[in-house]
Order: C-alpha cells, then sequence, then structure tokens
C-alpha cells in the first residue's frame, strides 16, 4: 500500500513526501506518457557531459559551451527536478488506498485534515498553473520550433502542462476516492525535534531518521526545506 509521509517542516508548518517503494509500475501509454518520456529523452541528452557527445565537425570548432548552452543547461537541471518533485501526485492518480504516516504528537484527526489542506492547496496551484503553461505552449511553441535542435524551452512548457494536469488528477484522487488509513510515527516526530540541533548535528540525526524509515532521499528534502 502506498505511504504518504507528513513531515514537520516547522513548528506548525507540514509537507506531505513519498518515495515509490521498489521498481515503479509500467506507466500507461497515452499522450500525457509520451509527452513526458520525450521531454526526459531531451533532459537526459542536455545532461550528458560535452566531452562525451557526438559531435559533428564544425559544432568543436565552436569552442566551449557559451551561455546559451549554460542556460539549456540550467534548465534541463530545473525540468529534472521539477518532474520528480510531482510522483507523490502523480502515484496517487492510480490509488484507491493509502496510508498517511504521521508525527505521534499529532492525533489521527488532526494529520488528516492537514493532508486535505495541502492536497487542496496543491490541486489550485495545479490547476492555474496546467493553464497558464498550456496557454505557453500555445503561444511561444510554434515560434520557438525555429530554433535549431532539439526545443527544450518549448518541451520545458510542455512538460510542465502535462505534469500540471497529472497532479491535478492525482491531487482530486486523493481527496476524493482514495480510502485513507493513518499510523502514527514516533521518527516523524524527532524530525520536529531534530530541526532545532545544529547544522552538523541535524544532518546526522537526519540520516538516521532517514535509514530507520528506508527512505533514501529523504534526507535532501528536509536539508531543502530546512533552508527554506
Amino acid at each position: 500500500m502506498m505511504e504518504v509521509f507528513l513531515l514537520p517542516v516547522g513548528e506548525t508548518r507540514y509537507e506531505l513526501y513519498y518515495e515509490p517503494a521498489g521498481r515503479t509500475p509500467q506507466q500507461r501509454v497515452g499522450v500525457a506518457s509520451r509527452i513526458l518520456r520525450r521531454a526526459r529523452e531531451i533532459i537526459a541528452a542536455e545532461q550528458v557531459p560535452r566531452g562525451k557527445r557526438r559531435t559533428a565537425p564544425d559544432d568543436a570548432a565552436r569552442g566551449p559551451a557559451g551561455w546559451t548552452a549554460r542556460v539549456r543547461g540550467e534548465l534541463a537541471r530545473g525540468i529534472a527536478e521539477w518532474l520528480a518533485e510531482q510522483r507523490l501526485l502523480w502515484h496517487l492518480r492510480h490509488q484507491d488506498q493509502a496510508t498517511l504516516v504521521f508525527p505521534d504528537d499529532l492525533d489521527g484527526a488532526r494529520a488528516r485534515s492537514v493532508m486535505s489542506t495541502a492536497l487542496r492547496r496543491d490541486l489550485d496551484r495545479h490547476r492555474l498553473w496546467m493553464v497558464i503553461d498550456g496557454l505557453a505552449v500555445v503561444v511561444f511553441g510554434p515560434l520557438l520550433f525555429l530554433i535549431p535542435g532539439p526545443n527544450l524551452i518549448s518541451w520545458y512548457f510542455a512538460a510542465k502542462m502535462v505534469g500540471h494536469l497529472l497532479a491535478f488528477r492525482g491531487g482530486r484522487q486523493g481527496l476524493s476516492h482514495v480510502a485513507w488509513s493513518t499510523r502514527a510515527s514516533d521518527a516523524l516526530t524527532a524530525v520536529r525535534e531534530a530541526r532545532r540541533l545544529p547544522r552538523v548535528e541535524r544532518r546526522r540525526r537526519f540520516r538516521a531518521i532517514a535509514q530507520e524509515l528506508k527512505l533514501k532521499k529523504l534526507v535532501t528534502f528536509l536539508e531543502r526545506t530546512a533552508a527554506e
């Protein structure tokens, strides 16, 4: 069963967190999947070090990467990070049962209320940006296809539009159709306490909590939210 973690990111603030366990089920084939797959292929190509790319003789004569290449690289990394952040809502689309794991200094009813508020906020945000990125694809997409090579900017807007659409569906599924169970966790309460520690000790405690919960990427998430 899918487990969603209600992580304390402040004394009274929380974020929903999810890591796929084991192999990710094969995705359904459709227009959205094809767009995201193509976007990932372009991103992967942009992230290959320039020295390892196959280049034509005239490419090699152009010298070191200029500002355009750096912008493309930053854009590719930004898309990749954004896509990774959507895995919670994307996975919720196909769930009819899930478990909310929450700090044991909260009661179950309060935890469910916080989760519902977070999902509604995400639902509204993804609905808005789905429309904005969709308009960007319509307006800018045809013009940007004049740029030589893979049109990373157009794919950026397309991937974001599709990503917001799938996240919107996941948020709606989580609010209306998923049967939620709850489980209290003292490890998540320890996250709140660890945030008050000095940086080095805090990171050490985060690592121990992540190992206890078997969440490989949790430390990175906690460190990022601790810096906000």
